[in-house]
Order: structure tokens, then sequence, then C-alpha cells
């Protein structure tokens, strides 16, 4: 188990880096971009390629060929690489294809996912985004194939931190563009920000300048596509060294590839109808108003940070190791001690989340052309989001206890049930929440930073967030039953209830918090609350002998022993 722990560990730090370079890439987007018809044709564009990573890559490989490659590898490493080979190329030949269509129609798949964005030069700055960011496609896949042939191996470190590379990529094109344009500090300052105008009138004088907004994003969009070609490269040379006799020949004739090509669809239902529910979330927010779509992509990015880190980095360890084991008990411990972790992190990051939103979006993203009113509206929209984090999280590793036996049609099945409660959830509750501006939120809520300049923003996609939240735990409960089907005595959300009284004393310390920093600068109210709030957590699990913190301590205990 320790040697578990420390592959998740490596994983989450792999993670956490790629992690901490995307908020930066992000932040560096947002004081360029802002929030507009530019930042949401760029947010489109790049989500296209990263639905059909997920769709055809991560996601689906994890389910389908690491269990197969990874047994195979402890058998015979020849026939494991023979199998490697013609998955790769069998992925190869079907992005190709998918991505050369992409390319080639790239005007009507804009018509359809950017439907908000129909005025000509966004309309056309969208397509042009599509066509440069679509062939990234193609190579993220493939570098998801050089994870699950890491991951099968234990080595999984690299695959997770190569991504940095991908972000670096993405925040230099847009910096060389910035000064290429002769775009600094002060230009953004009059592009977006206008002199003695309206903060109205501000925002209508960023969005008119199409030629800079334009080239900044289609710049970011060459940094998407160098940064996806890096990430791919630098995994290579180790997988050509761990993978033996790897030959890139399409043969579906070999038994292991049969096996994975008969899992890869409910794989693909299973995993691709998440990536397919957060594609369906961007098209949702393009019937709210312009820029629903930049708030939801921040907020989706801060969403999935502690999904990543902390149950991620776990499920990710834990499939290569369930799928060699045959005893259900032994699957079924492993998999408790890693709801145990999950919880115990995620449970808390959920609450930072609704209670001290603001003090993270502001810290990120507050700067140049974003201001306070689209840091309360990402807030919002991040809030009703955490409310399904802990639901959403222990789900990843239910499904691959549930994958490792071999089954990938049921996870489809409740995959399919979440993303349908989803989408009615939000399309009941959205038009309700997008009637509610910044203004009405700060009237509600007198510990809010910032003042009101930007009324046209609007809370509709918090019901986008609201309906995910609510699927998240309608799946979790589902997959529970489910695993527990083919692992008796699998409980998913059992020790979520052992937390209530630790949380319960964060929450109020982060509300006080909230009420004594309030006139100090973000990040340091982000500091000082939310330091207090994570070590009344700390303490209070302690006190209730939940045995997570006390692995959390270990480390800083030992050394306050030996001082």
């Amino acid at each position: 188990m320790s040697r578990s722990r420390s592959a998740s560990a490596l994983v989450a730090i792999g993670i956490l880096l790629s992690r901490l370079a995307g908020l930066i890439r992000e932040s560096v987007f947002s004081a360029f971009l802002g929030i507009g018809a530019a930042s949401d044709a760029l947010s489109i564009a790049i989500r296209l390629p990263n639905v059909m990573q997920m769709l055809l890559g991560e996601g689906t490989l994890s389910a389908s060929f690491i269990p197969v490659y990874s047994a195979e590898v402890e058998r015979d490493e020849e026939e494991a690489g023979r199998i490697a080979g013609a998955i790769a190329a069998l992925l190869a030949v079907v992005t190709f294809a998918i991505v050369l269509i992409a390319v080639i129609l790239a005007r009507p798949i804009a018509w359809v996912v950017a439907a908000g964005i129909r005025d000509e030069p966004h309309f056309d700055l969208a397509v042009t985004l599509i066509r440069i960011t679509f062939p990234s496609a193609g190579i993220l896949v493939l570098s998801a194939w050089c994870l699950g042939i890491l991951n099968s191996h234990r080595r999984f470190f690299l695959s997770y931190v190569a991504p940095v590379l991908w972000n670096i990529a993405q925040i230099a094109a847009i910096t060389i563009a910035a000064l290429v344009l002769g775009i600094g500090d002060g230009d953004l300052t009059v592009i977006a920000e206008g002199a003695e105008l309206s903060d109205a009138q501000k925002r209508e004088l960023a969005q008119e300048n199409v030629d800079v907004l334009g080239g900044l994003a289609t710049a970011a969009a060459i940094g998407f596509f160098v940064g996806s070609c890096l990430q791919f490269l630098i995994q290579t040379p180790l997988v050509f060294r761990l993978a033996k006799g790897l030959r890139f020949r399409l043969d579906t004739t070999i038994t292991g590839v049969r096996t994975v090509i008969s899992r890869f669809w409910g794989a693909v239902l299973s995993r691709g109808v998440v990536q397919i529910s957060a594609l369906v979330d961007s098209f949702i927010a393009l019937l709210l108003v312009t820029g629903a779509v930049t708030a939801l992509f921040k907020a989706q990015l801060l969403y999935i940070l502690p999904v990543s880190i902390f149950a991620v980095s776990i499920a990710s360890t834990e499939l290569p190791e369930m799928s060699k084991m045959t005893v259900r008990d032994d699957i079924r411990l492993r998999a408790v001690a890693g709801y145990q972790r999950i919880l115990f992190f995620v449970s808390f990051s959920a609450l930072t989340y609704v209670l001290l939103g603001d003090r993270v979006v502001g810290t990120l993203f507050e700067r140049g052309a974003w201001g306070s009113d689209e840091t309360l509206q990402t807030w919002m929209v991040l809030g009703a989001y955490a409310l399904g984090l802990p639901a959403a999280a222990v789900s990843r590793l239910t499904q691959n206890a549930v994958w490792s036996r071999g089954d990938t049609v049921g996870p489809a099945r409740i995959a399919t049930v979440r993303l349908v409660v989803a989408v009615v959830v939000a399309l009941a509750t959205m038009f309700a929440f997008d009637q509610i501006g910044p203004s009405d939120i700060r009237e509600a809520l007198p510990t809010i930073d910032g003042s009101p300049g930007n009324d046209t923003l609007r809370m509709g996609a918090m019901g986008i967030t609201f309906g995910s939240a609510i699927a998240s735990w309608v799946e979790a409960v589902l997959l529970g039953r489910l695993a527990d089907r083919h692992i008796p005595g699998m409980r998913p959300l059992a020790a979520l209830p052992r937390l209530v009284p630790a949380l319960a004393a964060a929450g109020l310390v982060a509300i006080l918090g909230r009420i004594i920093t309030q006139d100090m600068v973000r990040p340091v109210a982000l500091v000082i609350a939310g330091g207090a709030s994570g070590l009344t957590y700390l303490a209070v699990c302690r006190i209730t002998n939940i045995s997570e913190v006390n692995l959390f301590l270990k480390g800083p205990l030992r050394r306050l022993r030996v001082r």
C-alpha cells in the first residue's frame, strides 16, 4: 500500500505542476483577452480537441487498453509490445481521419458549436481557431497512448508533468504575439478599460478590436498545437525503451487487440459521455449572455484541479494494480483506502470553492481586462460546480474498479444517465439564474469584494454547473451500486459523514475569515482565511480520528519531534 501511495504521490505532483502551469496560462489569457466573444471562440476551439483526446485517448485507453496491456506485460513483454503498436496504429488512422474531416468542415462545425458567436468577424475567428487547434487532437490521443504505456510500467510522473510544456508553449505564443503587436500592460488598459469610459463601453471597445484580440487568440491557438507536439515528443523516448517488441502495424488479429477493441466502445461511452457533457455545457452556455462560455471554462479549470490531483492520481495508479488482482477483497480494500484519501482532500477543496471562491478566482485571474464582476461571475459558477466535487471525485476510482473487472458497459449506461440529468437540470434552471447580475449578488452577500462595474454579466452558467453537481451525485450512487455487484462491500461515499464535523468547523472559520479580511487584498485574504480554515479542518479531523490526517501530518510532526 505504501508503494501505491508513493505512485499516487508522483502522479499528484505531476498533475499539480501541470495544473499550476495551466492556471498561469489562463491568468495570462484572462489579462489579454478578458471575457467576451474572442475568448469564447478560443475556449470552444480548445475544448474540441480536448474532448476528442478524452473520448479516444486518456479516459478510453484507461478503461480498455491499460488493463489488457498491463496484464500482458507480466506474461509476455514481446506480445504486449505488439498489442501496443497495433493500438497506436489504429488510433493514428482513426484520429487522422477525424482531424481531416474536422479541418475541412470547420465552418459548419463552428456554426453548430459556436452558436452564440454568429457576428461575422468573431465567427470567422472561431473557424480559424478550430482549424488551428483540431490537428492537436490526434497528437493528444497518441500522447494519451504514451501515458497508458508508462502507467502500465509504473512510470507515472513523466506523462502527468508533460502538459507543463503544452501550457508553456501557449503562454509563450500569446506573450510573443503581444510583443509583436506592440501590446503592453498600458496598451491593454487603453484597449480593454478605455480611459473615462463606462465599464460597458470599455467592454464594447475591447470586443470591437477584432484585429488585436483575434491576433492574440490565434497566437494562443498556434501555441496549443506546438505544445501538443512537445507533450507527445517528450514521452516517446521512454516509451520506446520500455515497450519491448513495439511494432506499429495495423493488426486486429492479435487476441489482446481484439480484447481492447471489444472494451473500447463501452469505454468511449463511459468516459466519453463525461467529456461530451462538458462540451454540451459549453454549447448550452452559448444560449446565455456573451461571456458565459469563458466563465464556465475558467470554473471548469479550477473544478478539475482537486479532482485531478487527489482523485485521478489515485485512480490512475490503482487501475493497473486492480487489473492484475483476482481476489475481490484485495480490490475492495485498495478502493476503500483510496476513497478515504480522495474524500479527505476533495471535500475541503469543495468547501473552499464555495465559501472562498472569489478569493481564489480573483487571485488567479483579476488583472488587465478581467475585473471584479468577472471574478464574481466565475465564483458563482464555480461554487455551484463544487457542490458535486466529492461525488465526481470518488466516481473516478469506482469507475476504474469496475473497469478492472472488464465491465465498460455498465459505467457507460450510468454516464448516459448522468448526462441526461445534467442537461435537464441545466435547462430548467439556467435562464432563471440568467436574470441575476453582479449587483444582485453584492446586495445579497455583503462580504463580496470589489465595486460594481459591468452589470451586463449574468449568472446563467450557474444553472449549468448546478445541473452537473446534481448529476455527479446521481452517478456516484449508481456507480457504487454497480461496483458493489462486482466487488461486494464497495461503499464509495461511506467515509463522507465522518468528515462533517471537520467541514462544519472549517466552514465557520472560513466565513469569519471572510469578514475579518474583507478590506485586505485578495491574495492576503485568501492565505489568512483559507489557511485558518485549513488548520481548523486538520485539527478537527485529528480529534475525530480521521486516519488520513495522521498520514498527511506524519512528515511535519516527525520533523517537529526531531527538533
